[in-house]
């Protein structure tokens, strides 16, 4: 709570105030208020609406907390996907990026997957999940959506993601997997690595702990990176050496 009370406090760019970046000021001003609808929005929100309503369990192998079990879908898709609007900000970013090239570390169900092979049809999407009955659902949804630019590969991110080499370098990644501030940074350097340089970064629940602040911290400071945008449920990470090395704390 205070952590979110400190950054509507500090969160002094909202609506572009202070930003002299054109491209910077068109996301804080255009992008991030944006409520316009896309062609994709309502069956995937369709899809939500029946996880959500989903009784059946699975078994989900959770490598990050060690705490792995049965839970039902519809637990799953109340505590674990992310809402609405944070999805969607995803895909518009990738829309207004016209990201080819996309990665997700942390599937669960599937619904932020759709949001970003959403972008374009012409897209690839990656997502890495650890839980294979997870990856099984998500792609029943998948399916169900007709989406069909998405490869999902199975078992713990440690293992797999380290082997893993894109076809071509990175245009976008959303970090959603195990929550700690050494699996972030560990992500990070992982994926940045095959990143381009117009690549835009999301890292979700950056104020979810004191770890993942001071992760997140560590990585507006990384040597890489010029510009960040803090909008509490998750960061904005940008790699043009054309911006002002600099995070932009705004209200979403």
């Amino acid at each position: 709570m205070w952590a979110y009370v400190r950054h509507q406090a500090c969160a002094g760019n909202t609506l572009g105030y202070g930003i002299h970046s054109p491209y910077l000021f068109n996301i804080a001003r255009t992008i991030l208020p944006s409520t316009e609808p896309y062609y994709a929005f309502e069956p995937i929100e369709a899809l939500r609406r029946n996880l959500l309503s989903e009784e059946k369990t699975v078994y989900v192998e959770d490598f990050g907390t060690g705490r792995s079990g049965k839970r039902r879908v519809s637990d799953i898709a109340r505590t674990s996907l992310k809402p609405r609007r944070e999805a969607q900000l995803l895909m518009r970013l990738g829309v207004m990026q016209g990201a080819r090239e996309l990665l997700e570390l942390g599937t669960s169900l599937g619904i932020t997957s759709a949001y970003l092979a959403s972008i374009d049809s012409r897209a690839h999407l990656t997502t890495f999940e650890g839980a294979p009955e997870l990856a099984k659902t998500a792609r029943a949804g998948w399916h169900q959506l007709g989406i069909q630019n998405i490869t999902c590969i199975e078992g713990d991110i440690n293992l797999t993601l380290p082997k893993w080499q894109p076809e071509k370098p990175l245009d976008f990644v959303f970090i959603d997997a195990n929550h700690t501030g050494d699996s972030l940074l560990r992500y990070f350097e992982l994926t940045q690595a095959h990143r381009n340089e117009h690549a835009i970064f999301a890292i979700d629940d950056i104020h979810a702990s004191r770890d993942m602040e001071q992760a997140w911290k560590r990585i507006c400071k990384h040597k890489e990176v010029s510009a960040t945008m803090d909008l509490y449920s998750m960061g904005l990470v940008f790699f043009d050496p054309n911006l002002e090395k600099k995070t932009y704390r705004i209200r979403f």
